[in-house]
């Protein structure tokens, strides 16, 4: 029987972390990641309840204990007590149970896992990279990035790189320790407990590997790989098998992709990467287009009646009642697609989750509507700057190489509908040249900052090397803004002239992934070195018009959405030469600071932030359309709060109307 597994979940501190970073928080997804390891027989959420009522269905459905944690004051999270009592009363009196999860970010957990620890229980910590403590890491025999569990695709980063390479360092150490023993060659399953138990948060997922073996077989600058009754064994690059010993070489598939010194999982095509960014379902066709017709008939049958949100739980609940596995993450992933092709219509609202909903002009049958739903998948290939592969993408769309007829079918309907355009054998984006969002206004800023630079006659136009300024300036970025932005525009330059150049490699994608982080590099010089609060504040609406929730660069820029807004508003009190020192202590979320900015008592610091929240609604309405109904859904006496949520609706409603 496998082991049983007790998970604890400290639910503010994760479901705060979740809105603060724009992240929508499943449960479901989570319980199924952990289910993997084994059947879940206590699970218990701890939270205010009364803040945290929009989770409570899910975690219902999914036979969650609620453990009601009245807060004294607003903020003071005080489930770690209760949590702590409760698992250590399991760990006493339920002995079958051996494995113990702990959901949080909260290092106060740390004496209880090392307390479990000591009790012979093997602990499993989760929780958020960013705010995880390394104090609580340590504790976990393994640790699990709340990301990571979620499924949340893998992005190379700052933090990233540095973990590859701490996971190489920790490889070899490994083996170090193994051969000292005399246990090489070493069974991979025991190589991987050794480099848990030098780093539990030690994940091959979170550097994009779906196995172990995959992990090891991107590093065989490192290693060398041999089976012996079909069971996988790692060594040394020098080491030397004997000849009496019966290990043979592996054979190791040739990676499609890049090759480099730095671990990288072997990539998928790119249009699965793609895909997976935008959380697009190719996996399941059967189950895509049956929530879609469902999509279409209910809101044929009640148009107007029911928000997205609405709809996604009437559609859970029934498939719950005929014994369909489908979460509403799912729903919502395979919603999207008809959301971002305007399938839907709104009545001039402003669009949103808590906006009732139409079935758009035009959408007058179930097929015209899944059609609509998955020329997604082309757009967001054209989009990227790929070339079509009509076999590849009927295969990953339609689980069929031969029905490149439907391709074709999804391409003309984009066409007809002015979204793309046909360039020769190419299909791009509508605009001038190759780069179509090179007239786009709140681009201007960094498009006159490329079209400024001279490339070295050193440097090859490529996207390889574009690559490689990135990941240089991605590690200059810590220490010096104004060198990581010179970088990242060098970078930008490259790449925009390998696409205009027609190079293969080089996509409209990356460009917009280097042209974002220029953005926020460039913003953060500006304000942060030398106090130039205005000329910063177009490098963050750029930012902002860039990384959009229906976009793969949303997932790949998270970790700088919260600081960049934060950054951003907090500006229009530093630009008046007000005093924001008493933010840093008290405020740790953009919807706090605009809550204060927007009720300050100084009339001219209220009216620039209508002013550049104006102007940031214009550029990005659906990442203000989530700071409204966090500010709406902050537990708070003060009156405030109701007033700028509204203010900010209000806002959003006028822009939406212009």
């Amino acid at each position: 029987m496998d082991d049983q597994l007790a998970v604890f979940i400290d639910f503010e501190n994760v479901a705060l972390w979740a809105e603060r970073e724009f992240f929508d928080f499943e449960i479901t997804s989570l319980l199924e990641y952990l289910q993997s390891r084994g059947p879940v027989v206590v699970k218990r959420a701890y939270a205010d309840w009364s803040r945290f009522s929009r989770y409570r269905e899910e975690l219902m459905k999914n036979s969650i204990d609620l453990i009601q944690i009245y807060s004294v004051r607003q903020g003071k999270n005080r489930a770690d007590i209760r949590m702590a009592i409760d698992a250590f009363e399991t760990a006493l009196t339920r002995q079958q149970i051996n494995t113990y999860v702990i959901v949080s970010g909260d290092s106060d957990f740390g004496p209880l896992v090392t307390k479990l620890r000591e009790y012979g229980r093997y602990t499993i910590g989760v929780g958020p990279r960013s705010i995880s403590p390394d104090l609580l890491v340590r504790a976990c025999h393994e640790f699990i990035y709340l990301e990571t569990a979620l499924g949340e695709p893998a992005e190379i980063d700052e933090q990233t790189s540095h973990e590859r390479e701490a996971a190489r360092n920790d490889l070899v150490k490994a083996l170090q320790i193994h051969g000292q023993r005399g246990e090489l060659p070493i069974l991979a399953t025991r190589l991987k407990q050794t480099m848990l138990l030098m780093d539990p948060a030690f994940n091959e997922a979170n550097f994009g590997y779906d196995q172990y073996k995959s992990w090891l077989e991107d590093n065989l600058d490192l290693i060398k790989l041999y089976l012996k009754d079909l069971q996988l064994y790692v060594a040394p690059t020098n080491y030397s098998v004997a000849g009496d010993m019966a290990f043979s070489p592996a054979e190791i598939p040739v990676p499609s992709g890049e090759q480099g010194s730095t671990s990288r999982a072997a990539p998928e095509s790119n249009c699965r990467q793609i895909f997976a960014r935008l959380k697009m379902n190719t996996s399941d066709l059967a189950t895509r287009r049956d929530v879609l017709r469902d999509i279409y008939r209910e809101l044929c049958d009640h148009p107007g009646e029911y928000t997205i949100d609405g709809l996604l739980d009437i559609l859970r609940e029934r498939y719950e009642a005929q014994g369909l596995l489908r979460s509403k993450a799912i729903l919502r992933d395979i919603l999207q697609m008809a959301f971002r092709q305007q399938a839907f219509d709104y009545h001039s609202q402003a669009a949103s989750v808590y906006t009732p909903v139409w079935l758009a002009t035009g959408i007058d049958s179930e097929a015209s509507f899944v059609v609509r739903a998955e020329t997604d998948f082309i757009f967001a290939v054209v989009r990227s700057g790929l070339e079509i592969d009509y076999s590849e993408l009927a295969c990953v769309i339609l689980d069929d190489s031969d029905q490149t007829e439907y391709i074709q079918f999804l391409l003309d309907d984009l066409k007809q509908r002015g979204l793309i355009i046909r360039k020769g054998k190419r299909y791009m984006l509508p605009g001038r040249a190759g780069i179509p969002f090179k007239d786009e206004p709140a681009l201007q800023v960094l498009n006159q900052d490329i079209d400024a630079v001279i490339i070295p006659d050193n440097l090859q136009i490529s996207s390889e090397t574009a690559h490689m300024l990135a990941k240089k300036a991605m590690v200059q970025r810590s220490q010096d803004f104004a060198a990581s932005g010179e970088t990242y525009l060098l970078a930008c330059k490259v790449q925009w002239e390998a696409i205009e150049k027609g190079d293969q490699s080089a996509t409209l994608e990356d460009l917009r992934w280097f042209m974002a982080s220029y953005a926020s590099a460039m913003a953060g010089k500006l304000s942060q070195v030398n106090r130039d609060y205005g000329a910063a504040r177009p490098y963050y609406l750029a930012f902002f018009a860039l990384v959009q929730e229906d976009d793969p660069l949303w997932s790949r820029m998270r970790g700088l959405i919260n600081p960049m807004l934060s950054y951003y508003w907090a500006n229009a009190a530093r630009e008046l030469e007000l005093n924001v020192s008493a933010w840093n202590q008290s405020m740790s979320s953009p919807a706090q600071i605009a809550v204060y900015a927007a009720t300050h008592p100084n009339p001219e610091l209220r009216r620039l932030w209508q002013k550049i929240t104006l102007e940031l609604a214009e550029v990005n309405p659906a990442l203000l359309h989530r700071i409204a109904n966090q500010i709406h859904l902050n537990r708070s006496e003060d009156p405030d709060y109701a007033r700028v949520g509204d203010q900010i609706n209000h806002m959003l409603a006028e822009t939406a109307a212009a």
